[in-house]
């Protein structure tokens, strides 16, 4: 079937009335979102499966959640007690750097996710400069 763009005017074919516009609008009746090989509402609660929209489920759960707050809570305390234990000024400064350098790659990492392939090649910079900092970091520890 041949269909005139965005005009909202009748197939040649079969005479039914077709607005491209319809198709992708979110249950909450604005504009939906294509995004990960799938059409999600813009508040991102809701995907589009063929025939319906379903809620969509988030990733995670409380166990996840409480894993990574150990984990942090870990890295925090380790930083606490070698930059106490050594009360080194150096130590200070390299683990603050240290953390200023992986928040600034995350925010990288995390803003770059939607720009498709040159998104992807960030990305795997990003992981490549992470795995390069841990190396180096284990390699040459700060002194104590």
């Amino acid at each position: 079937m041949i269909y005139y763009a965005f005009s909202g005017s009748e197939c040649w074919l079969n005479g039914s009335t077709y607005r491209p516009w319809m198709d992708h609008l979110g249950p909450d009746g604005r504009p939906a979102v294509y995004e990960g090989g799938a059409w999600v509402s813009q508040d991102r609660r809701y995907f589009w499966n063929g025939a319906a929209w379903l809620p969509a489920k988030r990733a995670g759960g409380p166990l996840i959640n409480i894993g990574i707050g150990l984990l942090v809570l870990a890295i925090i305390g380790y930083a606490a007690y070698t930059t106490l234990a050594t009360q080194s000024t150096y130590t200070i400064g390299f683990y603050v750097g240290v953390i200023a350098f992986f928040a600034a790659l995350f925010v990288v990492f995390r803003f770059v996710g939607r720009w498709a392939c040159f998104g992807i090649v960030i990305r795997g910079v990003c992981v490549i400069l992470a795995v390069l900092k841990v190396l180096t970091l284990i390699a040459h520890p700060p002194p104590s």
